[in-house]
């Protein structure tokens, strides 16, 4: 051994040639040149031949990913959660006979569908499309925009044929009401509801607070929020006015909507 690893007075001896000694007993492994080498062997040889990490290895790692996943935009972050248990699981459908006449006569007059689509002057621009209510000048255009917005959507979707179709959050109060007045129309939660079976629907697509709150959702629901009410897969958009006139969230709108109806079967056919 070197004698640099021994006492002060064996420097003598270096200073006349003698570089290493023998020591009279084993020492460390950090101060024996003979055990480095076998030690580094031994290392070596512990170490997995394909690569993998050794138990422990990937700690590190792993906070190190969490603490960035932590910092992704908030887009991301926004992503709807599956949704959560059905609350309200217990209830139960009405007939279509026992519905008030309004929505019987809507029921039988509305095309079935896997998604639904509710706003609540939904039954005001039906009513207006087929004629059977007076339109002012004021209310053309934003009718025509969200026809328009609606369409856009539905072409976007790409969903085959059958999948979507709409259903009023509300109904004339009367049974011949011809008035487009909102005070006219009526909500109905159970109607809805069931009619909704009815239609075979698996979704619905509620644009909002006041049809969310005909509908008789929990306080939960809020804009981009997904929930499961009385069976149903419920997607939460704010109102379809405002939707319609932001052109620069459309592509999170569209996003929000196939993450949402990402899971919901194919219409049979």
């Amino acid at each position: 051994m070197a004698f640099a690893d021994l006492s002060l007075a064996a420097a003598l001896w270096r200073g006349r040639g003698l570089r290493w000694l023998a020591a009279c007993a084993d020492l460390p492994p950090e101060l024996s040149l003979t055990c480095q080498p076998m030690q580094a062997a031994a290392q070596k040889a512990a170490r997995p031949a394909n690569g993998a990490k050794q138990p422990g290895a990937g700690v590190r790692h792993n906070a190190v990913r969490d603490a960035v996943q932590e910092q992704r935009p908030a887009e991301a972050k926004r992503q709807p959660a599956k949704p959560a248990a059905d609350t309200d699981a217990r209830w139960r459908p009405r007939a279509p006979d026992a519905l008030p006449e309004a929505w019987r006569s809507r029921l039988s007059a509305t095309r079935p569908g896997l998604v639904a689509w509710t706003y609540w002057g939904l039954a005001q621009d039906i009513a207006a499309a087929a004629g059977n209510a007076v339109q002012t000048e004021a209310e053309v255009q934003p009718r025509s925009q969200r026809r328009a917005f609606l369409a856009r959507l539905l072409r976007d979707l790409a969903h085959p044929a059958g999948t979507h179709t709409f259903w009023p959050s509300c109904q004339p109060a009367k049974a011949d009401a011809e008035s487009e007045a909102q005070d006219l129309f009526a909500a109905d939660a159970e109607a809805f509801w069931s009619g909704l079976v009815h239609l075979g629907c698996r979704a619905v697509i509620v644009m909002g607070s006041a049809a969310a709150r005909a509908l008789a959702l929990p306080d939960s629901a809020r804009p981009f929020g997904l929930l499961r009410w009385r069976g149903h897969v419920v997607l939460v958009l704010a109102e379809v006015d405002a939707l319609a006139e932001d052109a620069a969230q459309y592509s999170s709108i569209l996003a929000f909507i196939r993450r949402g109806l990402g899971a919901l079967p194919r219409p049979t056919r």
